[in-house]
């Protein structure tokens, strides 16, 4: 047997619950190993501290006087979905609805006049805050600014 397996059966085998060929098994380990020897020992001691301790049995209406005083734990927000499924399933479905009716509105032309000029009124201004970065290419940016305003002759 080795460490674990003795450690495992220590308390069982202190007590005489092990078979005679599982005990002779633990009384062999003892024997070699000083680690589970002192495992034993404190198993024996605590049993030792234990044995004097008045056992006392507790009162039969101990629990129904405990009992009332304890406050009620709130269930989890979903617990009150697996018992009436119905709200959740309109709430989902509302969702639903919203998100379709949301899609159906925006749903046109990818670019428009207006998202035009937005969006070319937004690289403009990334263009000139990069203008003054050392790293810019200003050869790059000054063509790209032409060909938002049109200015680009193509050869």
């Amino acid at each position: 047997m080795n460490c674990a397996q003795v450690r495992d059966s220590l308390a069982e085998y202190q007590l005489g619950g092990l078979s005679a060929e599982e005990r002779r098994g633990v009384a062999q380990h003892l024997e070699d190993c000083a680690d589970c020897r002192a495992e034993l020992a404190a198993l024996e001691r605590l049993d030792e501290l234990l044995t004097p301790a008045e056992r006392v049995r507790a009162p039969a209406d101990m629990w129904s006087r405990i009992q009332p005083r304890l406050r009620r734990r709130r269930a989890p927000w979903w617990q009150g979905l697996l018992a009436s499924p119905r709200p959740a399933i309109a709430a989902a479905a509302a969702m639903l609805l919203a998100v379709a009716g949301i899609w159906l509105t925006t749903r046109g032309p990818a670019t428009t006049i207006e998202t035009e000029a937005l969006a070319s009124g937004y690289q403009e201004q990334q263009i000139v805050a990069q203008w003054s970065s050392p790293l810019a290419d200003d050869a790059a940016l000054g063509l790209m600014f032409a060909s938002l305003n049109g200015d680009v002759v193509e050869p």
